[in-house]
C-alpha cells in the first residue's frame, strides 16, 4: 500500500536527511498506534536502490540496531505510537539539494507500507 503524500509526511520527519561519513539517516515517527515491523525492504534515493544489507534503523531509546536483513516475522521490531526510528543507510552519500525516497517496510497487520517523500539533506 502506498502511503497518502499526507500521511506520508507524518511518518518522514522533516529535516531529518543527513549526510554521514559513509551515507546518510533518515528519521521515521510512528503516528499510527502499536505496530510490528516484520520486514524493512527497500529504500530507493533518487530512483537508486539500496541494497538492503547496508539499511540499519535504531528506535529512539533502544540500544538495540536492527539490520534490515534480519527484521522478520520471527524478530520484528515492535513500535509504539510516537515511535521514533532512525534509519541508517551504508552508501552513496546524498548531494546537496532535494532528495526523492521511496521506503518500503512491513507492518504485521497492514501488510506493506510503501512510503514516498522529497527531502532536502540537512545542513
Amino acid at each position: 500500500m502506498r502511503l497518502p503524500a499526507f500521511l506520508a509526511r507524518q511518518m518522514v520527519v522533516s529535516g531529518s536527511l543527513r549526510a554521514t561519513s559513509d551515507g546518510f539517516t533518515l528519521q521515521a515517527r510512528n503516528p499510527f498506534g502499536e505496530g510490528a515491523l516484520t520486514a524493512i525492504g527497500r529504500i530507493i534515493v533518487d530512483g537508486e536502490p539500496v541494497d538492503p544489507a547496508a539499511i540499519e534503523a535504531v528506535r529512539v531509546g533502544d540500544p538495540v540496531t536492527y539490520r534490515a536483513t534480519e527484521v522478520s516475522p520471527a524478530t520484528p521490531v515492535l513500535l509504539r505510537k510516537g515511535d521514533l526510528v532512525t534509519f541508517h543507510v551504508r552508501g552513496p552519500i546524498p548531494g546537496p539539494g532535494f532528495h526523492r525516497l521511496e521506503v518500503e517496510v512491513t507492518e504485521r497487520t497492514m501488510g506493506t507500507i510503501v512510503v514516498e517523500v522529497e527531502e532536502p539533506l540537512a545542513g
